[in-house]
């Protein structure tokens, strides 16, 4: 029997292809359709404690479990590697953070740590430097009327993500930028204090090496220097440093000593168990445990709190974005206490969950940066937004506007019923039509009381900064011409105004005849 009820109609024992995954069969007038057979795959144990992810094949139909490749630097000093090693490591010099043991991909990260003020009560931010094929990357964070900013250059000029070009896209809040390169699955995390690398094992799986490591899935070789030598971390992270750049000591004030005569008898103080810390591995955080191994972080915590640091907050932050990476979003400031509140400017409203790329008054800049549906600009970031009934106006100003419509001639957002002076014109943003009209300026009245009085004066009237004023300028051709004195009288000259006047007199009067130009 024919499969007769199938478009297009099929012949007793015909197979088709119904999608790369499923064939299909006539037999005996019945479908039959059939998977494509895959082999079988075991999961991995990831020597990072990270849960293996599936990796599809070409045809999208089967897969198979390879462990991530991600390395994470917060803090100023605590590294965990591709695998997994924790360590800290505290000189401020350029290091390689990755390098390509062979170059395949032609991907390198340098982490630059700029020495800072050691009574800070800020973690000192990182500078990333990221150099693809051709691109140099830079992610870094200014400080400008006590207000911090991330900044992004590529190949020296400054741009303003959402950014896209034929190799790279990014994204951005106020707090996070996120950097991808498609053509190698590569995703970078920024945050001025803290940065995520997340590499793919198929392409670079035993081919690292710098102070993330080698992502083999073996801790064995997590801190080997550039001769090849296993070390401790905290020595073999030095070594990674890159040839050419300065080291910055810091200065540190001395340290205060008293002498003392005294003896005290010893105590046992009781363990440092911070409270901000037990965050981490509370149900705060619950949905991310099994994903992201809390374990680093919540150790990194307890280090900063009980050394007396000003990292309080950066292992919490660290975290919830290595949580939100994975695509888990967690709402986790307000567990603590007030003490890692973020605040924003003006009157944005801070969100832990907020878009990656926050719409604005551009439509083309919306419909390219928003309708990537399989990108991690997707996902959700941490950061300050504009406010219900307000868009942001563009990347570069970050202004809240109620209304997209009128842009003034410095291209900054003009708000219904605001006015301003473009050229010998008033402009106005209408509140009816939500557009600008603009009206030829109405000069003042010409005041013709004004008059000028001196010889070679000329009334002129000029406009300047919108006031008509009387010109004192000299036009030589008013003045009076020459004439010779009589007989007996003598000529003198004094100076005026615009014109010399002359005077014909006896030695004991004068009287004036003419005056001309100087």
């Amino acid at each position: 029997l024919d499969c007769t009820h199938v478009s297009p109609p099929r012949k007793n024992g015909e197979s088709w292809k119904v999608n790369n995954c499923t064939t299909a069969t006539c037999t005996d007038g019945v479908v039959i359709e059939t998977p494509t057979p895959c082999p079988t795959v075991q999961q991995p144990i990831c020597a990072n404690g990270r849960q293996a992810v599936k990796v599809y094949d070409d045809t999208g139909c089967c897969f198979h479990y390879q462990c991530e490749c991600v390395c994470n630097v917060w803090g100023g000093s605590h590294y965990l590697t591709f695998d997994g090693t924790s360590y800290d490591f505290n000189e401020n010099c350029s290091y390689y953070l990755v390098k390509e043991i062979i170059t395949k991909h032609h991907l390198t990260i340098i982490v630059n740590r700029d020495a800072c003020n050691p009574l800070s009560t800020v973690p000192c931010p990182l500078s990333l430097r990221i150099e693809y094929k051709s691109f140099v990357i830079v992610l870094k964070q200014q400080q400008a009327k006590g207000q911090t900013a991330n900044e992004v250059f590529v190949n020296q000029k400054r741009v303003y993500p959402a950014y896209r070009n034929s190799d790279l896209q990014m994204t951005s809040t106020d707090m996070v930028i996120t950097m991808e390169i498609p053509g190698i699955d590569t995703i970078v995390v920024y945050r001025g204090t803290s940065v995520s690398i997340d590499l793919p094992y198929s392409m670079f799986g035993g081919n690292t090496e710098g102070q993330c490591g080698t992502c083999d899935n073996s801790h064995s070789n997590d801190c080997r220097s550039p001769n090849g030598q296993v070390e401790p971390c905290s020595e073999s992270a030095g070594h990674w440093h890159v040839p050419g750049t300065p080291c910055v000591v810091p200065t540190t004030p001395p340290p205060t000593t008293t002498a003392s005569t005294t003896v005290e008898t010893p105590t046992t103080e009781p363990p440092c168990k911070p409270a901000i810390c037990d965050v981490l591995s509370s149900s705060v955080f619950g949905a991310c445990h099994s994903t992201i191994p809390p374990r680093p972080f919540v150790q990194s915590c307890v280090s900063d709190v009980c050394s007396g640091g000003n990292n309080t907050c950066s292992s919490l932050e660290a975290y919830a974005t290595e949580c939100s990476n994975a695509g888990i979003c967690i709402d986790w400031r307000n567990a603590t206490a007030g003490h890692c509140e973020h605040k924003c400017e003006g009157d944005k409203v801070y969100m832990a969950c907020g878009p990656a790329v926050e719409p604005t008054c551009n439509d083309r800049y919306n419909q390219k940066f928003q309708s990537d549906s399989g990108s991690s600009s997707n996902k959700t970031r941490e950061g300050c937004f504009c406010p219900s009934g307000t868009i942001l106006f563009n990347t570069v100003y970050h202004t809240c506007v109620t209304s997209c419509d009128c842009v003034g001639p410095d291209g900054k957002p003009k708000q219904p019923g605001d006015t301003w002076t473009s050229g010998c014109n008033t402009c106005v943003c209408d509140k009816d039509s939500m557009s600008i009209q603009c009206e030829p300026y109405q000069c003042p009245t010409a005041n013709t009381s004004l008059s000028c009085t001196e010889p070679g004066q000329q009334l002129l009237w000029k406009q300047f900064n919108l006031t008509v004023l009387c010109s004192t300028e000299c036009n030589v051709s008013r003045c009076p011409a020459v004439v010779t004195c009589p007989v007996g009288f003598q000529l003198k000259a004094t100076e005026g105004i615009c014109c010399q006047i002359y005077q014909c007199g006896t030695e004991h009067s004068h009287m004036v005849l003419h005056q001309t130009s100087h």
